[in-house]
This record gives C-alpha cells, sequence and structure tokens, in this order.
C-alpha cells in the first residue's frame, strides 16, 4: 500500500466488525432476486501477509486465480458487446451472462452471473480489501446465490464449504509466490512463468520439432542461451501467458535488449517458431478487437461493442503487434476460467455501474498523476490531474464535467446518474501501455524491414507513427565523381556506399527507410541515437578515410510521422520527412545540419556537452512559406573530427 495514504472510514464497511448481517445491509439483495428463491450467503475473512498493492495483480488476473483454486475451465463468447459463458460442474452444464465487472484499485472487486442454465439463477462475488498494519490485507470474499430448484439448494452449501478450502489454500500459495517475485520488479502469476531459470544443460533435450527451430535459430546467429531460455518458456509456460507475447514485457522481465529479445523472435517466425499479428486495440479498454495476420489486412476503422464505440484504427497507439506460438510447436487455445479480465484493464482503476438515480461515494486511491474520466459508450473524456499541491479534496460527477479537473492526493469521489438509462463511470490512468510493442518499434528495426519486407499497409490507411528522427544522406558531387570513376567503379563504390550507410544505422538503432538515387533516407526512434549515426556516418566518408573518394551531407529533423504504402513499402510521409530533406539544401561536404528540434533535445544537448561539441548557427529559408528558421551545423574540422 502506498505511504500516507490518508485513513478512509468507509460509513458502512468496518473491517474489525464486519459480518454477514452488516454486509447485507451494506449490500441488500434486489427484490426481482429473492423473489426467485432465498438466497444462500456466505462471507469469508482472510488475513494475509501482503499488502493490497502487492496482492492486487494476482486478484485481478482472475483467470489464473480461479485456475488454482480449481474452478472449471470455462468458455465465452462475445455477442453484441455481450459476454456469454459456459462450464460444467459435476457434470451439470451451466451457462450465463456476464454482469459487467466492477473495481476500485487495491479496494474492492466485484461481479455477477445471470444462469440460464445450471444449479442457480444468479450469483454475485465481492472482493473488499482493507490494509492492515504491518503492509497486511484483510480480504472480505462473499459469494451470493440465488438457487436453482432443489438441488442448486442441496448442492450449492456443499460447493461452498469446498470453495472456502480452495481458497485458504489458494490465497495462502499466492503470498508464496508473490514473495518469490517481489524482488524482480514484475507483478502478477505471470512473473513466475517469466523467472523460470533456462535450461543448464549445454545441449538441452527438446522435442524434434523445437529441436529442429533451435538449430535454425543458432544457424542464423541467434545467442544460444536466449534461445534455450525462450524455447523453455514457451514449453512450460502457463497458456494464459502465451496467447499474446509481449516481448517487451518478457524484455523487461528478463533483463535484456528488447531488439536483441525482438531479433529472435522476428527469425522465430521464419523459423516457424511463432506467427506474428497486427491487433487493432480499442482506445478505451484496451481490448483486441481485431486481430490481423498482415500488414496489409488492417482496416482503417473498427469497433468495440463492449465500449460502444467506433474508432479510427490510424491513431498512434491503435495498432499493437504481438507474437503467437505456432500450432506445430504447441496448442495454444484462449482459455478462460474468468470472463473479468481486470489484470488486462489495469489502466483502468475505477469502473462502476449505475442505474438511473442511483448515487455512490467513495475515497479513491489515485496518487499524484494525470487521469481521464470518461463515461462508457462515450468518446470524450475529462483529464483529471491529481496532486499534493491541488487544495480540493472533493470530485463531484453527475453530468458533464469541464475539460480538465484537479485534486488532491486521494479524493474522495461522489457519483450520480441523473440519465434515464444505466451508465458507466470510468477513471483510467493517462498513460500508454509501456509493454505494447508499436509498429514503430518494427518500422524502425532494419531486420524487420529485411525479414518481413513483403509487409505493407493497404494504400487506404496513413498509420500515425508518433515522433520520429528523420536522417536524410546524400553524396556531395556525385555527377563529377561519376564522370571521374566510370559507370562501372562508380557503381561499385557507391554499393559498397550504401552498405556502409546500412550498417551504421543498424548500429545505431535505426532503420533504412528508403534509397533515392544515391540518397538515403533513415529513421531513429530517438534524436540522440540519430546524431550518433550521423557522426559515425561522416568519421565513414571522411578525407582522412583513404579508401573511398565518396563524401557526403547529412541533415536531422524530428517530428511526427505517418507510415504509408509507397511502392509496396513501408514509407514515411508529411512535414517532418520533407523539412529534414530541405534541410540538405544548406549542408556542404562532411557537414551536419541539425533543425532546431533535434539541436533542442535534452538527451542531444548533454550529448554534444558531454563530447565537447560545437555548432553554429545558420539561416535556413522555407521557401514554401517563405520565412527563416534556425538550423545548426556541425562542422568537420581538417583532422575529421567534430
Amino acid at each position: 500500500m502506498p505511504k500516507n495514504i490518508p485513513t478512509d472510514i468507509r460509513k458502512i464497511l468496518d473491517p474489525e466488525n464486519l459480518d454477514l448481517g452488516s454486509f447485507l445491509n451494506a449490500f441488500p439483495w434486489e427484490r426481482r432476486w429473492t423473489s426467485l428463491a432465498n438466497p444462500i450467503d456466505r462471507l469469508w475473512k482472510f488475513d494475509l501477509s501482503a499488502s493490497p498493492t502487492q496482492l492486487w495483480p494476482w486478484l485481478t488476473d482472475t483467470s489464473s486465480f480461479n485456475k488454482r483454486i480449481g474452478i472449471p475451465e470455462m468458455k465465452f463468447r462475445e455477442i453484441d458487446g455481450k459476454l456469454f459463458g459456459s462450464s460444467k460442474n459435476a457434470g451439470i452444464l451451466m451457462e450465463w451472462e456476464e454482469v459487467p465487472w466492477e473495481w476500485e484499485y487495491c479496494r474492492q472487486l466485484n461481479n455477477a452471473r445471470i444462469y440460464s442454465k445450471g444449479f442457480a439463477y444468479y450469483v454475485r462475488t465481492r472482493y473488499q480489501l482493507f490494509p492492515l498494519n504491518g503492509d497486511g490485507t484483510r480480504l472480505f470474499v462473499y459469494f451470493g446465490w440465488i438457487p436453482r430448484g432443489f438441488i442448486g439448494k442441496y448442492m450449492l452449501p456443499i460447493g461452498m464449504r469446498q470453495l472456502e478450502k480452495s481458497y485458504i489454500k489458494g490465497l495462502s500459495e499466492v503470498v508464496n509466490d508473490l514473495k518469490k517475485v517481489e524482488t524482480a520488479g514484475w507483478a502478477g502469476p505471470s512473473a513466475l512463468g517469466l523467472l523460470k531459470e533456462s535450461p543448464t544443460d549445454s545441449d538441452p533435450v527438446f522435442p524434434a520439432r523445437v529441436h529442429q527451430i533451435r538449430t535454425g535459430l543458432i544457424r542464423d546467429g541467434q545467442p544460444r542461451n536466449l534461445v534455450d531460455k525462450l524455447l523453455g518458456y514457451i514449453l512450460d509456460a502457463n497458456e494464459n501467458d502465451l496467447y499474446r507475447i509481449r516481448v517487451k514485457a518478457l524484455a523487461k522481465a528478463w533483463n535484456i535488449s528488447l531488439n536483441e529479445l525482438l531479433l529472435v523472435f522476428l527469425h522465430g517466425c521464419r523459423q516457424g517458431l511463432f506467427t506474428l499479428s497486427w491487433d487493432i486495440i480499442c482506445p478505451h479498454c484496451r481490448g483486441v478487437r481485431t486481430e490481423a495476420m498482415h500488414l496489409g489486412d488492417l482496416p482503417t476503422r473498427d469497433s468495440c461493442e463492449v465500449c460502444n464505440i467506433r474508432f479510427d484504427t490510424n491513431q498512434i497507439n491503435s495498432v499493437e503487434i504481438t507474437f503467437h506460438v505456432h500450432p506445430s510447436v504447441r496448442e495454444i487455445q484462449k482459455r478462460f476460467f474468468c470472463a473479468a479480465e481486470p489484470a488486462t484493464k489495469s489502466h483502468i482503476r475505477f469502473q462502476k455501474y449505475l442505474d438511473p438515480e442511483e448515487t455512490y461515494e467513495s475515497r479513491l486511491l489515485l496518487g499524484p498523476g494525470t487521469y481521464r474520466m470518461r463515461i462508457g459508450g462515450e468518446k470524450h473524456y475529462t483529464l483529471l490531474d491529481v496532486s499534493e499541491d491541488s487544495s480540493e479534496q472533493r470530485l463531484e460527477w453527475s453530468s458533464s464535467l469541464p475539460e480538465q479537473l484537479t485534486a488532491k492526493n486521494f479524493p474522495s469521489l461522489v457519483l450520480k446518474n441523473k440519465d434515464s438509462h444505466p451508465k458507466a463511470f470510468v477513471i483510467e490512468e493517462r498513460r500508454e501501455d509501456q509493454n505494447s510493442l508499436r509498429p514503430s518499434d518494427l518500422f524502425n528495426f532494419q531486420d524487420f524491414r529485411e525479414l518481413f519486407s513483403q509487409e505493407a499497409l493497404s494504400t487506404e490507411l496513413q498509420l500515425d507513427i508518433g515522433i520520429q528522427t528523420i536522417l536524410f544522406t546524400d553524396i556531395v558531387g556525385s555527377t563529377r565523381f561519376y564522370h571521374q570513376k566510370g559507370d562501372t567503379s562508380a557503381f561499385a563504390e557507391v554499393r559498397q556506399h550504401f552498405v556502409e550507410i546500412y550498417k551504421i544505422v543498424r548500429d545505431h538503432q535505426g532503420a533504412v527507410v528508403k534509397t533515392i538515387g544515391d540518397a538515403v533516407m533513415a529513421s531513429f526512434t530517438s534524436p540522440v541515437n540519430g546524431i550518433l549515426a550521423a557522426s559515425e556516418l561522416q568519421e565513414a566518408f571522411s578525407s582522412s578515410k583513404n579508401r573511398t573518394p565518396i563524401r557526403i551531407r547529412v541533415s536531422l529533423h524530428s517530428g511526427p510521422c505517418l507510415a504509408v504504402n509507397l511502392n509496396s513499402n513501408i514509407d514515411y510521409f508529411g512535414n517532418t520527412v520533407n523539412f529534414a530533406a530541405k534541410l540538405q539544401g544548406i549542408a556542404e561536404e562532411q557537414e551536419i545540419v541539425l533543425s532546431e528540434i533535434v539541436f533542442r533535445d535534452r538527451e542531444v544537448r548533454y550529448f554534444m556537452k558531454e563530447k565537447g561539441w560545437k555548432v553554429k548557427k545558420v539561416k535556413f529559408h522555407q521557401s514554401w512559406i517563405d520565412q527563416d528558421t534556425d538550423a545548426y551545423k556541425l562542422v568537420k574540422s581538417a583532422e575529421g573530427t567534430l
């Protein structure tokens, strides 16, 4: 639990004296259910030696937890934005409709099901978490059933007694497991599989198909230890963790370079270990709406029936790339043991459904940061800035809100639904998912462009890939050079010049987007990588290098870009690209010209200061708007140094 959180005195739930009677007073049954049968209610109390923030990712990963406590596997299907499930308990078929889940971060988790077949008409479940002194948690688990017929009245109490034992055992295992991984910087059940040691044998034994893939990956130059670690993970990890493998998360958990691991995955696709999918992500719930097997199959628009919205897919965070285990290696089906999946929506800190005229009040565990407040089914939202400096301790939300609000840390929230229909109130972190592999991560990765050269966007889709650093090179005096060397010799020199540029760009985590005659356009995810590549390029083609007469000029600019389809290749388009190209006009032999945006970048300034590099400010005339702007030149000295 975060430190120094003001004590939240809950008006109706006293963790010291909470019993089933007071719980039912706080959360009474609706008449429409009790008219069918007398409820069967159970309330269990567990004192656990782990804080609510430690337990939260394990409890909200309901699929993993329910599997741990022996709940039978469930199958789900989505129809018109609603989720319908089925399973077999004691040989009896159960079918139901999921009622949308509600939760408050580290406080409570609620769900319900309306049964069409099985032991019951209805069940509701609630978890309530209270912090205990010494970083512990008092967890209350409530189940309430409306039994169906004599069998339900007889079987459900028996099942509840067994389920309580399963909870005691399962929660004890959770506390032990989270302590195993608490020093790994990783939370939740997936950490157990991620942190498993790789095979120690010099030549571990794998199934024949996997051994064949292993041989191919090592032959492709991939590190043997990393290949073995990855193959061991693929064979041993839980199926829920393997359905959509997120390379960034895996690289962080294993504390290795993203590019190093990504390269193994890309080669793994070529060797038949993985398939790759381009997933359209709902901007609200961040659930996968479409899985496209090729970049060109991405639609221009998509919809999320759960959130009741349609959205454009060309936005910067609309697409995520994930990897899937190839069926020839291991059959991985999307399995559910619970449909809530709040663990996959960890950005949502609060979700509450209110009926017309219903009110709700709570103290939120929202620390400093920026959040979005929105109503389900609506695209617009209000930004909430939470900080210690704000004087606003209370938020009232009943109708439309201004574009921005401020509140003190851990504010009180008062909700009221004044509409004539139910409404979902949602508060979510604004920050984007740091574990998502985005298209720009691949487009700026040279190995992807080479291994997946057939991938291209559809001609109808222009994909926003955010801020990129664009580098242009050009051979100075190329006409004279061709005349002096002759076509054959000149071609050989220029071809080797391209080889050198590709190598240097790749070494600095960039990618060559295209070549135009004897010029090169490359892209980088950061300006500092771009300027490092530019410096090494000028060094490679400097006058101090007698092995080549080729001299180049380089220009650099950063800004937003669109990825587009040009000649069936992934190309970049926009003002940023045009500006970077035009900067070439003021660069001379062995010069690097930076736009002001690149020069002002914090990392670039720090790096240049560390290196003692100097710049010369020059004017760059933008003829298309008849306006001058500042640019900066890094000019090579006679010794070939900056």
